[in-house]
């Protein structure tokens, strides 16, 4: 089990409720240590917002939201890239979504990329 210095739990204080329930199912994962499920849900929630996001179906900064609310939860808590470099760059670019659309805003085909990577490694586990 990795043990935070702060517990997710503690971030619903101060986080919106629909960005805490979005971003809860990955913290827990990490704080079990299941580092590799955290990565694959990570992956699959990546996809599914940048799918809505380009069908106009979810604003930009709403996503934005859930990713910097991880970053700074892995911030607080974890030394280093606990969920790895891919992850981590993913997770940054996220934080980067409510630029979306402009010149300096995330690289959405390059976020594609990284959470392919992470769901071929999560499918490739499972096998």
């Amino acid at each position: 089990m990795m043990r935070p210095d702060i517990p997710f739990a503690e971030y619903e204080k101060q986080t919106p409720r629909d960005v805490f329930i979005v971003v809860e199912p990955i913290a827990l994962k990490i704080e079990e240590g299941e580092i590799e499920d955290a990565r694959a849900m990570l992956a699959r929630l990546s996809g599914w917002f940048l799918d809505k996001i380009e069908a106009g179906e979810l604003e930009p900064w709403k996503a934005r939201n859930a990713y910097f609310l991880l970053s700074v939860y892995l911030t607080d808590n974890y030394p280093g890239d606990i969920l790895g470099e891919e992850a981590h760059e993913l997770i940054y670019e996220g934080t980067l979504l409510h630029e979306y659309g402009l010149d300096f805003g995330p690289d959405t085909g390059h976020m594609r990329e990284l959470a392919g990577r992470l769901a071929a490694e999560a499918e490739a586990d499972e096998t």
